[in-house]
Parts: structure tokens; sequence; C-alpha cells
């Protein structure tokens, strides 16, 4: 009896180990071009920005590329703020604060269009909002932009 508890701990323990192998040499081989690169750093970065709301994260620089679901008015209290809402594949929504005050306006952006933003993603209950996508006219760190039908506003 304490034979087979010991050959069937071995025999686990040896298929583990071959999982966790034939994993790591067909994820680490860089030489193979994946057929959907595009895609899957796309869904990592959705992935990504669920992840930071799941687990309230605030504070860290993002870029996603992500269609527009919604279209919301300007906020125009200053600083002023081109503002819509993206969907990601996750099914969760961020909303966009686009400062139009210090980068241009991103110009006939329609519901459906796709984006791709970089900024800086800060949590909240409802899905979080992306924003410093933008320069920093002070120079202190790293500004980041709106891309639209191949134009980048920042």
């Amino acid at each position: 009896m304490k034979k087979t508890k010991t050959s069937t701990l071995s025999t686990i323990i040896l298929i583990i180990l071959a999982v966790v192998y034939f994993y790591l040499e067909n994820t680490n081989d860089s030489t193979v071009p994946s057929p959907s690169t595009e895609m899957s750093a796309s869904s990592k970065a959705h992935t990504t920005v669920h992840d930071y709301f799941e687990q309230r994260v605030s504070g860290r620089m993002v870029s996603i590329t992500a269609k527009v679901k919604r279209l919301l008015s300007d906020d125009t209290h200053k600083p002023r703020h081109q503002r819509f809402i993206i969907k990601l594949d996750t099914g969760i929504t961020v909303l966009i604060a686009h400062n139009i005050d210090l980068a241009p306006r991103v110009s006939n952006l329609q519901e459906g269009d796709k984006v791709t933003i970089t900024g800086q993603y800060e949590w909240n209950e409802r899905g979080g909002v992306i924003h410093w996508t933008h320069h920093d006219p002070k120079k202190r760190r790293d500004g980041g932009h709106i891309e639209h039908k191949g134009i980048v506003y920042q």
C-alpha cells in the first residue's frame, strides 16, 4: 500500500513537470511569430485595465485600443475635458477625460470609432477613468495621447 501511494505521487509529480516544461517551451519561443500579435497585445491591455479595476488600483499608466461606446458632453469647468466612454473586451467601461486646455480636441470622434489611448488609469466603482492623455507642460512626467484615424492628439 505504501509503495502504491509513493508510485502514484511520483507519477503525478512527473505529469506536472511535463506540463510545466511543455508550457514554458511553447510560450518562450520568440522565433515563432504569433498570427494574432496585435490582438494579443490588445487583449492583454484590456485584461490589465480590468485587473486594475478589480483590484482598485490607481495611478498607473496604460495604453489601450478600444471602441468608443458613448460620447459625453464636455466638462466645461477649468481645466476643460473632452469626455467619452470606451468599452473593453472584458465588458467593463472606462471614462476617458482628455484635457482640451492642454491638447487639441479629438476631431470627428464617433461612437464605434477605434481609438488608442495612453494615459493614467484611476479607479472608480463605475470602471475607472483614464486621464493625462496629453503632454505635461511642466515636463515632470511622461505624457499620454489619443490616436484616432491616424492622428495623434497630445
